[in-house]
């Protein structure tokens, strides 16, 4: 995270571009977006042993923000690794070198962001993610003893594993992957760096940077990161003035005609209660397969929407979200009450909380509570009928509005084969909550997917079943979410041209 390395190749891929985002020490740091919407930061160019050596200082932690010190620092890197073509190209590059490393140590007025510095000071972003890797944890602890150990440690971890993060940049509820990519092992050091103050008995907390005016919450259990940016003074725009002038079709549309959802369809409805941000519980006994379609439902999360995953010790939710995906395993119950309250500081624009099981009213209460702040939220629970998950639901007294629209999809399972036995959804009447048939829903749901793919509701979970049948021909689960992604968004919903008119408001040319 010292150093973002972008080559011609990439580069020559641009099609918006914002020069001298930093210039400094004769050098600059540019920004650009490529044709296939990918965030790119273009630091000047360095070799690639002085690219490793970086790697190198990056993993042993701290640099003092102090000048003097840098010298030091890539001698000692050059003579672990015992290599003197390091410590003459680093006299090559000496303003390079130490405009990286001011940037990494926080030196002069810098902050110690790294190649997150760019990204920090372009206003077009309103957040930096850095989600989870794809890549099945390591079922080992290794620790390298000299810098060569450590550089291969490193490299068998990122390229060999596939362990590795990439930051995300989002613009409201566009999210640009980035060319930045940490290491996995290196994510200790990232968070720290970020959020001094985490500890193991505090490793969820979240500081604000007065100078960016930004928020960052961060983990020692999972090591995410979210940086949400706090919006400038508004000042009169066409964005700003939007909601005066539009106001959504299916506000106006709610009530409507109802319809009844049969088979997967049932899957498509439940898709689209998530993503209006509704609330979605799958109830059943042990076995029943509550996890299992939980992850399924979250193949069809669409690709601007965030997931915070909240579980207990052993992971359960392996949805591949690419770049989408927040995870927080914590280690005992005392922990889950703060990994629930991070969820939310982890939270975008549009944001899904996912808790593997819902087991108290607490935590229940909280789940349905997130609606009241504009997220999604998505549990399982044990109940072996819908009138039990319904009267532990209601019994959690959240508040009536909170259990307005919520779907209960009740599993169960009779010699070894599952299916869902009923469904039903929650409806609030001022302050009594009723348990009301699923068909019901639709009505809003319907005016929504009108309003945003301009179809009916039956076509929209027609073409979402489709899409599911489609990936289940896949083993690969990137390349089923991939496909479903396609299906319903990429052909659909002109990315680039909504990227490319909030760019050029903030400079991109």
């Amino acid at each position: 995270m010292i150093y973002a390395h972008a080559d011609r190749g990439l580069t020559s891929r641009c099609v918006l571009k914002k020069e001298g985002v930093i210039v400094d020490r004769g050098v600059r740091t540019d920004i650009c977006i490529t044709d296939d919407l990918m965030y790119v930061v273009v630091d000047p160019e360095l070799p690639d042993e002085l690219q490793t050596a970086l790697l190198l200082v990056m993993f042993r932690g701290a640099v003092p923000p102090d000048e003097r010190e840098y010298p030091r620092v890539m001698k000692s890197i050059a003579e672990g690794l015992g290599d003197r073509a390091i410590w003459a190209l680093y006299k090559d590059y000496r303003e390079v070198v130490h405009y990286l490393l001011d940037r990494w140590s926080g030196a002069r007025e810098y902050a110690g962001y790294g190649a997150l510095e760019a990204m920090m000071r372009d206003p077009f972003l309103t957040e930096i993610v850095i989600p989870q890797s794809v890549a099945p944890a390591a079922k080992f602890t290794y620790v390298p003893k000299t810098l060569r150990e450590q550089l291969d440690y490193i490299k068998f971890q990122m390229l060999e594993l596939g362990r590795y993060r990439r930051v995300v940049a989002v613009r409201n509820e566009l999210r640009l992957p980035t060319n930045i990519v940490i290491p996995e092992p290196l994510m200790y050091v990232v968070v720290k760096q970020l959020v001094p103050s985490l500890t193991m008995d505090k490793p969820l907390l979240t500081r604000e940077d007065q100078v960016y005016k930004a928020r960052i919450a961060a983990d020692l259990l999972e090591y995410n990161v979210n940086i949400r940016k706090m919006s400038s003074v508004p000042k009169p725009s066409k964005a700003l003035l939007k909601p005066y002038l539009t106001r959504p079709r299916f506000e106006e549309s709610s009530a409507g005609v109802t319809y009844g959802v049969e088979g997967l369809e049932l899957l498509a409805l439940a898709s689209l209660v998530l993503e209006t941000r509704g609330g979605v519980i799958f109830s059943g006994g042990m076995g029943s397969g509550k996890t299992t379609q939980l992850n399924q439902l979250l193949y069809l999360v669409p690709p601007w929407v965030q997931v915070v995953a909240v579980e207990r010790g052993a992971r359960e939710i392996w949805a591949p979200l690419e770049g989408q995906l927040l995870h927080l395993s914590v280690p005992n119950e005392e922990k889950l009450w703060a990994a629930l309250d991070q969820a939310l500081r982890y939270g975008t624009v549009h944001t899904v909380v996912a808790l593997a099981e819902a087991r108290t009213p607490a935590e229940l209460r909280t789940l349905a509570s997130y609606k009241l702040t504009g997220h999604g939220a998505l549990t399982t629970m044990h109940a072996e009928t819908v009138r039990d998950a319904v009267t532990r639901i209601v019994e959690a007294e959240a508040p009536p509005e909170a259990l307005d629209s919520i779907l209960v999809i009740q599993l169960s399972a009779v010699a070894g084969a599952r299916y869902v036995k009923e469904a039903k959804a929650l409806a609030a009447e001022g302050r009594e909550v009723k348990v009301v048939d699923v068909s019901q829903l639709t009505p809003r749901l319907a005016a929504y997917v009108r309003e945003m793919y301009d179809v009916e509701l039956k076509q929209e979970l027609a073409l979402r079943v489709e899409a599911v049948l489609k990936a289940a021909e896949f083993e690969d689960p990137l390349e089923a979410r991939r496909t479903i992604v396609e299906m319903l968004w990429g052909k659909r919903l002109d990315f680039k041209a909504a990227v490319a008119e909030e760019a050029r408001r903030f400079g991109y040319t």
